[in-house]
């Protein structure tokens, strides 16, 4: 586990995207996505290695990475992640805050599969 990121390891930028829920005609709930921050953040993204890369295969997961960023309060489990210009989201398994001490994050993320 990292504890942290240099600004220089942080190269690569992403793009957070909340699910807000609306009502939609006849009262109907739609799901919306908007973007958390409004512009892109950088992030270190590291994609699975090694024996972590096993142990995902083994449950399943595919294209898994670790990223560590800046806290933030707004990202969570339901939240999608857009790496650069890929138009493929992921989708977050798990949310770190790093130490308790409200300075990185560290999110676990998984290809989003679409039904």
């Amino acid at each position: 586990m990292a504890s942290y990121a240099l600004t220089g390891e942080m190269k690569t930028k992403i793009t957070i995207k909340g699910k807000t829920e609306t009502q939609g005609p006849g009262g109907y709930p739609r799901e919306t996505w908007s973007d958390l921050f409004g512009e892109k953040v950088w992030c270190k993204w590291v994609n699975a290695y090694g024996q972590e890369l096993f142990e995902g295969l083994r449950l399943d997961l595919k294209e898994t990475a670790t990223i560590t960023m800046r806290y933030s309060d707004k990202v969570n489990p339901k939240c999608e992640i857009y790496r650069e210009d890929d138009s493929k989201p992921y989708e977050v398994i798990s949310v770190n805050d790093i130490l308790d001490k409200h300075q990185f994050l560290e999110i676990k993320v998984k290809r989003k599969v679409t039904a």
